[in-house]
Formats: C-alpha cells, sequence, structure tokens
C-alpha cells in the first residue's frame, strides 16, 4: 500500500479521531495521490459563490453537485498530469513562474498593487495564481513533449481552410471576428474607463501580431470568446448603427477602432466581404499564421482528449464526493 494512503488510514484509526469533528476528507485517490474536500471548495470557490447567489433556490443543490463534480474532475486532470510530468523528470521552478508572474503584470501595465487587486476580483491570491501558473507551465512542457511534436500543420491545409472559412459571406456582407471588454456587473471592469483601457490594450496586442482568435478566446468577455470571436456573416443593413459606421471603410484583414456598445468596448476584424458577385478576402499571407494556429488548437484538442481518455483508463481513480 502506498505510504500516503497508509499514512492516512492510520490517523483515522487513533483513538478518539472518530469522536472528532470531520473538517476535511479524501474526494478523489488517483493512483498515489488525494484530493481533499478542501483543495476541491478551495478550487471552486467563485463559481460556488455565484451558484448560491444567483440560482434559485430549488435547483440550488443540484446545480452546486453538477459543479462540484466539474470542478473535481479539472482537478483529477491536474493531478494526472502532474504525476505524469513528475515520471518524465519535468520540473519548474519558483523563479520560473515568479518570471512569468511578473511578466503578466507588464502585458497588462499593473503595479504589484492593481493586479493583486485584478486578482481578487477573480477570486485569485497571488499565490493561488502562482500555483495555477506552475500547473500551466508544467502541463505545456509535458504536452510539448508527448503531443505537441508529433502535430503538423501543412500548407495545404491552410489553403483549405482559407478558401472554405474566409470566404464565406452574403451579398453587400461581412464575416467579422469580434473582442469586447464589458464594465459593470457583467464584465471584468468596474468602470467605463477600466473597460476602455483593456479594450485597448487588447487591440494593440492584435496590431503587434498577435494572433486574434486567440486573444479573443483567452480575454474577449463576450459570447462570441468561445468561437475565437468568430461572429459570423451579416450583411451592412443587419449591423448597429455604430458597428456599421466603424466598420464601413475597413477592408478585410483590417482591425477597427474601438466601438461603444451598451456597456462594452469591442473592436473588430474583417475576414471577408462581398458586394455584387466581387468576394474580397484578407490577403492569404497576412492571416497564414492565424489560420495554422486555429488547425493546429483543433488537431492539439482532439490529441490531447485522446491522450487524456488513455492516461485515464491507465491510472487508478477513485471519486468520494
Amino acid at each position: 500500500m502506498p505510504y500516503l494512503l497508509r499514512t492516512l488510514l492510520f490517523l483515522i484509526l487513533l483513538p478518539g479521531l472518530a469522536q472528532a469533528e470531520v473538517i476535511d476528507r479524501v474526494v478523489a485517490v488517483v493512483n498515489d495521490g488525494l484530493i481533499t474536500l478542501s483543495e476541491l471548495n478551495s478550487e471552486g470557490a467563485l463559481h460556488f459563490d455565484r451558484i448560491r447567489q444567483q440560482v434559485p433556490p430549488e435547483q440550488r443543490a443540484e446545480t452546486l453537485a453538477a459543479a462540484r463534480q466539474e470542478i473535481l474532475q479539472g482537478l483529477i486532470e491536474r493531478k494526472l498530469i502532474e504525476q505524469r510530468a513528475a515520471e518524465r523528470g519535468i520540473e519548474v521552478s519558483d523563479e520560473e513562474v515568479d518570471l512569468q508572474y511578473y511578466r503578466m503584470m507588464e502585458q497588462n501595465n499593473l503595479s504589484e498593487e492593481e493586479f493583486t487587486a485584478e486578482l481578487a476580483k477573480a477570486g485569485l491570491t497571488p499565490a493561488g495564481y502562482k500555483k495555477n501558473l506552475h500547473s500551466q507551465i508544467l502541463r505545456q512542457r509535458l504536452l510539448s513533449i508527448e503531443i505537441h511534436s508529433k502535430v503538423v500543420v501543412t500548407d495545404e491545409e491552410i489553403e483549405e481552410y482559407y478558401h472554405n472559412e474566409y470566404g464565406q459571406t452574403k451579398d453587400d456582407g461581412l464575416h467579422i471576428l469580434q473582442i469586447g471588454c464589458q464594465w459593470g456587473p457583467g464584465g471584468k471592469s468596474a468602470s467605463k474607463e477600466e473597460a476602455r483601457r483593456r479594450a485597448r490594450q487588447l487591440r494593440g496586442m492584435v496590431q503587434a501580431g498577435e494572433n486574434f482568435q486567440e486573444i479573443a478566446q483567452s480575454y474577449s468577455e463576450l459570447p462570441s470568446a468561445a468561437d475565437g470571436g468568430d461572429i459570423g456573416v451579416f450583411k451592412r443593413d443587419e449591423l448597429s448603427p455604430a458597428m456599421r459606421e466603424g466598420l464601413a471603410d475597413l477592408r478585410p484583414g483590417e482591425i477597427s477602432e474601438l466601438i461603444e456598445h451598451n456597456d462594452s468596448f469591442q473592436f473588430f476584424k474583417v475576414l471577408s466581404a462581398k458586394s455584387g458577385n466581387i468576394i474580397t478576402q484578407a490577403p492569404l499571407e497576412s492571416v497564414h499564421e492565424e489560420i495554422r494556429d486555429l488547425i493546429l488548437q483543433r488537431k492539439l484538442k482532439e490529441k490531447f482528449d485522446k491522450w487524456l481518455v488513455l492516461l485515464r483508463e491507465n491510472s487508478y481513480i477513485k471519486e468520494q464526493l
């Protein structure tokens, strides 16, 4: 029996402990590692609080149970990856985590106090955020060895995606990508000016050459973030007056200025436009790397999902939630 489990059983069987108040317990065993209830509650604290505040009482218990199960699966996945990384001798130093931590502060033009305040809004402490960074770096290193090195995207695949996806539009229509930052109850910014600043920073990242759709997935606060900011194809008369004006002179491949819309600041990228029988697309060379990244991410997800299934199948996992 693994040492960790023997120790746990020894503590449980100590005289008098059975009558003591239970303040923690094991909710999952992953090979020779344990996940405790306190870890689960800490990981999902913000999400659980939102459910308690927003979900009707009659649905609250069921919703919380589903949320706990979802958080637990994430913790199990993290534990499996940590164990696999240890087997491969992959490590991440505190210095590397600190470097990434301060790099995030610099990229967002925030002081340490301001960055700590932003983390608090998301229900995180600096220590908790650094723990997440450690897990992310470890995961990236492991997956780069076990998955990324085995995935290739060809020029033929990029050209096929370009012609099939970037050329889809309607008469007098535009295929549009979107990024937005909100203020107030629905957003991450407490004020309108803060939302404007965040949106301006993201626009600057895109103009500097970063992938629009990756930025959208990571930072946009609008529903379209899940699709990399892709809101599809619209005729010009289907757009709001503010969008129609902001996109009026935009050519495919270009980025709009910031546009204020309801409680958000947004900016857009046009992938293609059609006027009469003429379709204008963003030049292939201007979106080549963006398309490559999109195809790569799709392939990596497919390969990762299969890899994780095999990892779980070859591991001992017992859930006790």
